[in-house]
């Protein structure tokens, strides 16, 4: 079994990497997932035919997380074609300017805003906002909620924000909006677009496109320091499977954890399981950035909401007090409790750049077991400090008159008390709060001469032949926004470059 390239992950980039690459029919593709693959739409299965709300039971690793030193919480990723794209909640907002300059600013000069705008609007197909930043011939329709579709706890989240003084915005992805409007989202009516949906299925018919799922890699087989093909398990059996060129896209947990069983990381973690070391990369599992969320529940007036009722159709950006990040917060108001998701309904903030950084480690060789998935949650002051504010703002919020005329009172045990004591209110924080799921940064791109960077800016991995990686990992701090869109351009990118090395 030899093919020209083997994709591992057929997420939110894999996918649209092996459907981009197999557009050359000289070319042989081989994708590799561990969940289900579903070819048809009348296939899907309901929770993954539907936008309103995230799926994470059915089609997830079931993986767990540190948030902070001895809290665990359940940490959902998505396993199945389209990978995150086929389980969130179909938020479609671009990363912000400043945040590819940033990237720009650490080595990756490719990545300033000018060269990654491009691929923003090539992959969508806006139905709603016309104009030069907008895509009409992409794949992946994008509408946003009208106003008179708005349920009544989002609508009155949106009167609430634009009382407490900020602007309304019909755009999010306009990058100089701020402020509160209705949610870009990748769906068609009720369909959550995925990956799978918009990029996968137009590639299904190509005999030079092999799509294997139920397919788990334990690791990369190298030759020396090329990459020749990888080691993966299908129905109980392990066989090997070799190409020209490996690309993991298997995301920003199970990405590093394949380059670690390789024997790709850091000296003393590899050697401590007995790992034969390939190469010495301490970046390897390391700089996880998550954005980290804290709610202030309520309880709704009886007939106020309904089964059917979204997560969320409505978000307001902004930037926080005493920051320069422009639009480094998001509010929330989360419609519908999801008890796995650890979001009652509730206004929610979210911190888009946190200073703090986590890890992620195997305890074991046996690809079946976790890794160990740590997010130092709130471990920079400047993260507490901010997220004390995002949620006193929270409280104002869910008290307003909009929404106190739909609440029959708070969810939470939080106190005027407590919102008064800085100490108090931090212990709230530590104690409730979650993240959005958005990993990210943990085999990041930057120069040769940096040993934490893993990858080059165009995804080959440093110190070695024949091996990229392209999904969320790469990215070297967070973007200010829901990180899904920003696959896909790395997806694109990583396709395009692969396509000029054949």
């Amino acid at each position: 079994m030899n093919y020209d390239h083997i994709v591992v992950g057929s997420g939110s980039a894999g996918t649209i990497i092996a459907t981009r690459l197999s557009e050359d029919p000289a070319r042989s593709v081989l994708l590799l997932e561990a969940g289900p693959d579903f070819p048809e739409l009348d296939q899907l299965p309901g929770d993954l035919a539907t936008a309103a709300t995230v799926s994470v039971v059915d089609h997830d690793w079931g993986y767990r997380a540190d948030a902070v030193p001895g809290r665990s919480i359940e940490y959902a990723r998505g396993k199945v074609t389209g990978g995150c794209s086929a389980v969130n909640g179909a938020i479609a907002l671009r990363g912000l300017p400043a945040d590819f300059e940033e990237w720009a600013g650490l080595g990756n000069d490719a990545w300033t805003w000018d060269q990654v705008l491009p691929y923003y609007i090539r992959i969508e197909n806006d139905q709603d906002v016309e104009g030069p930043l907008h895509g009409k011939e992409g794949p992946t329709p994008f509408v946003r909620t009208k106003h008179d579709d708005l349920v009544p706890l989002q609508k009155a989240f949106l009167d609430a924000n634009l009382d407490h003084g900020f602007d309304y915005v019909a755009d999010h992805n306009d990058p100089h909006s701020t402020g509160v409007g209705p949610i870009p989202m990748n769906r068609r009516g009720p369909l959550r677009v995925s990956t799978a949906i918009s990029y996968l299925n137009q590639a299904r018919h190509r005999l030079n496109l092999t799509i294997r799922p139920g397919t788990l890699v334990h690791r990369v087989l190298f030759e020396g320091t090329e990459a020749v093909g990888v080691e993966a398990e299908i129905d109980g059996q392990v066989q090997k499977v070799y190409a020209r060129h490996v690309t993991l896209s298997a995301g920003a947990i199970n990405t590093p954890t394949i380059l670690l069983r390789s024997g790709v990381g850091p000296v003393a973690q590899l050697e401590e399981l007995g790992i034969p070391v390939v190469l010495d990369r301490p970046g390897v599992g390391a700089n996880l950035i998550e954005h980290q969320q804290i709610t202030v529940g309520i309880i709704p007036k009886d007939g106020v909401t309904q089964l059917s009722d979204p997560d969320v159709q409505v978000i307001t950006r902004y930037t926080a007090p005493g920051t320069e990040w422009f639009n480094s917060m998001q509010l929330y108001f989360v419609s519908r409790y999801v008890p796995i998701t650890h979001r009652p309904i509730s206004v929610m903030s979210v911190l888009q750049k946190p200073a703090c950084r986590g890890q992620v480690s195997l305890i074991t060789t046996d690809p079946h077991i976790q890794p160990e998935i740590f997010l130092n949650s709130y471990g920079e002051e400047s993260d507490r400090r901010i997220a004390l504010d995002g949620v006193r703002l929270c409280w104002e919020i869910a008290t307003s008159k909009p929404i106190a005329e739909l609440s029959a009172g708070l969810a939470d045990s939080l106190t005027e008390k407590q919102l008064d004591d800085d100490r108090a209110l931090l212990a709230y924080v530590k104690q409730h709060s979650a993240t959005l799921w958005h990993p990210v940064g943990t085999c990041r791109m930057g120069v040769s001469s940096d040993d934490n960077a893993v990858v080059d800016q165009r995804f080959a991995v440093h110190g070695l032949d024949n091996l990229s990686v392209a999904d969320a990992s790469v990215m070297p701090d967070h973007v200010s926004a829901n990180p899904n869109l920003t696959c896909f351009v790395i997806g694109e990118r990583a396709a395009e470059w692969l396509g000029e090395k054949a």
